[in-house]
């Protein structure tokens, strides 16, 4: 539906008339009518107009749910419409042009280098991988890490959700102590789960976008998931960079190499130019916990200048050890004097030994 618009704008393209029953069918003026007065009316409405103009349901109730729920407002144009602009005055009118001749936004460049694709890649070779593992094939998790391992000039991922520390560590490990480029393009929708994980400068995308005549958008989500490593290996497929993937799920990926990277290599640059940036400073992230306070230690009397010589002093140090050894020797004598009594055959007498002579 969203490509069907940007395909209105050239004025070479002739959408033919075609019904659902062949494979070419795509576009269709009756689907994007019912899509507008979903996002402007809600969902009783929009079903009243499919009943109406005898249409069947092309959407399920969860793509209806997630419509409504992510309709945006783009802005309101009755305040500039509005505005009486002089005649005299030396202000433009407002302009109705679809593409404005100059954007307020730049456009994103790949500035951490990345490598040349004019040359020829190679013969395309392509293996496949399972989770769990097939013939004795390398777990898909073990294969992305080997990759990311092998990389010298540029790391570029594609996910819709990424929340495996594992490969997250092998990517910062391959950034910073390789020097390798690394570029992460993630779902909007999947950015606070990242986050909550790191802290970088990060880009999000999502899917096409469509426009209605209420000023309102809706956009789709991004449904990529494939790495791009050096310009000549890329591994894509239903596998995400996330624990229970790695686990629990069921996937299936595919590694290729070859002259059939390019298509991954145009794929990437179109995503990273339709991207935004990220400003971590304005995302609204959980309210850490504030530390436990720690132990106050006891302050300890200090000793006057007579008492620590004394201390170090071997008559005094002799005295004080004589004085521990008969506190901790109290408790064994006095038990040993309730079992001698019991058997007084077999007291001992204790030897006396004779304190030494102080000088």
């Amino acid at each position: 539906m969203a490509l069907s618009q940007i395909q209105c704008l050239d004025e070479n393209n002739v959408n033919l008339r075609t019904n659902e029953s062949k494979p070419d069918f795509f576009y269709s003026e009756e689907q994007r009518l019912a899509l507008e007065i979903l996002l402007r009316d809600g969902s009783d409405a929009f079903n009243k107009f499919l009943h109406a103009n005898n249409l069947r349901c092309f959407l399920s109730d969860q793509e209806v749910d997630r419509l409504t729920r992510s309709v945006e407002e783009v802005y309101d144009p009755e305040p500039e419409l509005s505005q009486v602009v002089d005649s005299d005055s030396d202000e433009l009118p407002v302009s109705l042009q679809y593409w404005p001749e100059l954007s307020d936004c730049s456009l994103p460049r790949l500035d951490l280098g990345w490598p040349d694709c004019a040359s020829y890649r190679g013969v395309t070779r392509v293996t496949v991988y399972a989770q769990p593992p097939l013939d004795g094939n390398a777990h898909i998790k073990e294969m992305v890490r080997k990759t990311i391992a092998n990389a010298q000039k540029v790391i570029a991922v594609v996910m819709d959700q990424f929340t495996d520390v594992d490969i997250f560590r092998d990517l910062l490990e391959a950034c910073f102590k390789r020097k390798v480029s690394v570029y992460i393009l993630l779902e909007r929708a999947a950015l606070p789960h990242f986050l909550s994980m790191a802290d970088l400068r990060v880009r999000v995308t999502g899917g096409a976008e469509f426009f209605s005549r209420s000023c309102s958008r809706v956009r789709g989500r991004l449904g990529h998931r494939f790495l791009l490593v050096d310009g000549d290996k890329a591994v894509s497929g239903s596998y995400s960079f996330t624990w229970t993937a790695s686990r629990l799920d069921r996937h299936l990926v595919t590694l290729v190499t070859g002259q059939a990277v390019d298509s991954f290599d145009q794929l990437f640059r179109d995503l990273y130019l339709t991207s935004s940036g990220v400003d971590l400073r304005g995302v609204t992230m959980e309210t850490e916990p504030e530390p436990e306070p720690l132990p106050k230690a006891t302050p300890v009397a200090s000793l006057s200048a007579a008492n620590a010589r004394k201390l170090f002093s071997p008559k005094y140090a002799l005295v004080i050890g004589d004085a521990n050894a008969n506190a901790s020797g109290a408790s064994p004598v006095s038990s040993g004097k309730n079992s001698n009594s019991q058997n007084p055959l077999k007291t001992k007498v204790p030897e006396c030994i004779a304190p030494p002579t102080l000088p």
